[in-house]
């Protein structure tokens, strides 16, 4: 195929990847890098400790290989590896998050780079590209639009995202690379079906996504044919995913690194929820007699409706996805950590009753600001009404964390997993990955457990 022939998204994110070259990256894009993978590194330990979890390494992690698999003391196949490390980085929903595009980039392209034990630049380089390309598929197909399709964008675009990484790294020209993202076409997949009874489905997404892409890149590799305009063909990704796609956000993809746009999690829960919580923990409000949640169509649908359920969770699923949930406990609990989702706090009285003054609403004007903004409006009766609004989350570009803010979400995740000195000397290789190799972060995490995963 001529390169006039070839899908022109296809072409941009070839261009993209050619040109990224660590030491033509900004220091400030290096840094963000670090910030976000230091955030990914902490999850998979305290996820290991979830019975999803302990299934997962049940049933994939006997397969023997030389990868390892981070929170448990065992190691497997490459493509186990990446799917097993995968999920757990998203299972407690915890994980990074790009406004934009509605998805968490790093627990799949992360687990992807992680399967084939680079050195520190060609990480880094990975990431740029593979965030790059995820993200601008995620606002090329139009966020609201795909869950309204019922897919999630984490595993769809995650995919293509990942595929991109892994070709940077196997220095893939442009024939192979859409040969790559062709064959990943027909493994895109991810439902947001999830949410019927808070299964464990999502928590695989991320996983899949990067265990895929590893086979659609062994293929292609191989001479593998792909389908050809994978993105832009009739029966392509923004077609057949959207009904309402823009493609030319993909088009765009050289105008900014993706990595600066993307937000990290204070909170373990969806995205969607963050901004009201942030607004509660900041602005005590006592006594309360009700509330009502604001936000946009995109967030109510996923964490605001059918509102009966979401003031009912059954299970922590429920929970990470249940608004009135979510502030009920910020309220009464004063925080919202890993540890007020639980079995524990799910059976609270005091929550339970109180999620029953909380109402969920979508806004049709807040709808306007989206996906730039993600605004959130509550109306609050405490004696009197209180009216707060917040645009955007704690933890992206306009109220970033900062990196010694990681440093304690990440130590608080390992807590008890690894010894004190372990953390710190993942810190450390963290601050200097470019100088070192991945394989080296593996032995300092393998040499310091006190706690893995059974």
């Amino acid at each position: 195929m001529s390169d006039s022939e070839m899908d022109s998204i296809v072409r941009a994110f070839v261009e993209r990847a050619a040109s990224i070259e660590f030491s033509k990256l900004p220091a400030d894009v290096v840094e963000k890098c670090k910030v976000l993978f230091l955030d990914f590194l902490g999850i998979p330990f305290r996820a290991s400790e979830l019975e999803s979890s302990k299934i997962l390494i049940q049933s994939l992690g006997k397969e023997k290989g030389e990868h390892p698999i981070l929170g448990f003391n065992k190691k497997t196949s490459q493509r186990n590896a990446a799917l097993i490390n995968g999920t757990l980085a998203h299972s407690l929903d915890f994980d990074d998050t790009h406004r934009e595009s509605s998805i968490h980039p790093g627990a799949s392209v992360i687990p992807l780079l992680l399967a084939f034990k680079p050195d520190g630049k060609a990480f880094v380089e990975g990431m740029v590209i593979g965030y790059d390309v995820a993200c601008r598929l995620g606002m090329a197909i139009n966020p609201a639009e795909h869950y309204a399709r019922g897919f999630h964008g984490t595993a769809t675009c995650g995919l293509f995202g990942c595929v991109a990484a892994g070709a940077k790294l196997l220095e893939f020209r442009a024939e192979k690379m859409e040969n790559a993202f062709g064959i990943a076409l027909s493994m895109a997949a991810g439902s947001m079906q999830f949410l019927e009874n808070g299964s464990w489905n999502k928590r695989i997404h991320p996983g899949l996504a990067a265990s895929n892409a590893i086979l659609a890149l062994k293929l292609a590799e191989n001479g593998f044919v792909g389908a050809a305009k994978p993105f832009e063909g009739n029966y392509g990704f923004l077609k057949s995913y959207s009904s309402n796609a823009h493609p030319e956000k993909a088009l765009t993809v050289r105008e900014r690194y993706e990595v600066m746009f993307t937000g990290i999690k204070p909170y373990p829960c969806c995205r969607y929820i963050h901004p009201a919580v942030d607004l509660i923990l900041k602005n005590p409000v006592g006594e309360v007699e009700s509330i009502e949640v604001e936000l946009t169509s995109a967030g109510y649908r996923i964490v605001g409706e059918p509102l009966e359920k979401k003031q009912n969770p059954s299970n922590v699923v429920d929970a990470q996805f249940s608004m009135p949930f979510a502030l009920a406990a910020s309220i009464l609990r004063g925080k919202l950590t890993v540890d007020e989702f639980s079995e524990k706090t799910l059976r609270d009285e005091r929550i339970r009753k109180l999620m029953k003054r909380i109402r969920v609403f979508p806004s049709e004007e807040l709808d306007e600001e989206y996906p730039e903004k993600w605004p959130v409006v509550l109306k609050v009766k405490a004696g009197k009404e209180i009216i707060l609004r917040k645009d955007y989350p704690s933890g992206e570009p306009e109220d970033p964390l900062s990196f010694d803010e990681v440093v304690d979400k990440f130590r608080s995740l390992v807590r008890g997993a690894i010894a004190e000195s372990t953390a710190a000397d993942t810190i450390e290789f963290v601050r200097k990955v470019e100088n070192r190799e991945i394989s080296e972060l593996f032995e300092i995490l393998d040499g310091g457990r006190m706690r893995v995963g059974t």
